[in-house]
């Protein structure tokens, strides 16, 4: 058996992007109206109009949002309701993990590490993560970075990562989470960019720079993700130290 020494260091920097184009509303305008929906002097909340009504849509009596809190929407919109709600949009990203390690590798097992990092936005139509950066390198040899959706495999030199549990080549990472702490109480985020995708296969392993690795396709609350680092060696994989800076980058969608 050949064992060397790969140290797989990631420095995880975040990067945060927004478009520069915004939507303005101004309350007061007299209506805004479709085919099928109308409302008059456009106001949902305590003290709005008494009645907006439409072929397809009513509302009568009482006002949209005098109890109602919170977030809903379909497919295609969302609304976020309550007392005093900004109109800002808000992304936060935040790096928890800015390294991790390999450890020692081997012909014979895989080795694995876990870096974690969480995301926020709010008022706007969702995000993307992607990562840049070549993987783990020494002296101008970098790993062989998985290019498909594949899995662990002994003997032969790999390295890729996803966004989910995995229990191959043995139990390690998560599946992304949602933070319901606080006054927080939903979110979207998502390994990937939807299932079956990239990144949110469990037991299989890719990187590709500049691919998507999480989103959210609305408005979300936190999502805690966890992502698994994934290397094998093979017999003539170069001896030495590996290291290699990468960069997470989340870029609010509009």
């Amino acid at each position: 058996m050949r064992r060397l020494r790969i140290v797989g260091v990631y420095a995880l920097a975040g990067i945060i992007g927004w478009p520069t184009a915004a939507l303005a509303v101004t309350p007061g305008d007299p209506s805004f109206r479709s085919t099928n929906y109308s409302i008059n002097e456009s106001y949902i909340g305590p003290g709005g109009d008494s009645q907006g009504i439409s072929t397809s849509y009513k509302t009568q009596g009482s006002t949209l949002g005098d109890t109602g809190v919170g977030n809903s929407g379909s497919a295609n919109f969302q609304a976020n309701s309550g007392y005093d709600t900004t109109n800002d949009p808000r992304l936060s990203f935040t790096v928890n993990t800015a390294s991790a390690d390999l450890g020692v590798l081997s012909t014979s097992v895989a080795s694995t590490a876990t870096a974690t990092f969480s995301v926020l936005n709010y008022t706007s139509y969702g995000y993307v993560v992607s990562m840049v950066g070549s993987p783990p390198s020494n002296s101008g040899h970098p790993l062989s970075a998985l290019a498909t959706d594949t899995a662990s495999a002994n003997g032969v030199e790999q390295f890729g990562i996803n966004l989910v549990a995995n229990t191959s080549p043995v139990s390690v990472g998560a599946n992304p989470v949602q933070d319901v702490s606080g006054s927080t109480t939903f979110g979207f985020g998502r390994a990937g960019t939807g299932a079956g995708t990239a990144y949110a296969q469990t037991n299989l392993y890719r990187y590709v720079p500049g691919e998507t690795i999480a989103s959210a396709p609305k408005s979300s609350g936190i999502t805690n993700y966890t992502m698994s680092f994934m290397a094998n060696m093979s017999t003539t994989t170069p001896g030495g130290k590996y290291s290699g800076p990468m960069t997470l980058i989340c870029t609010g969608t509009y």
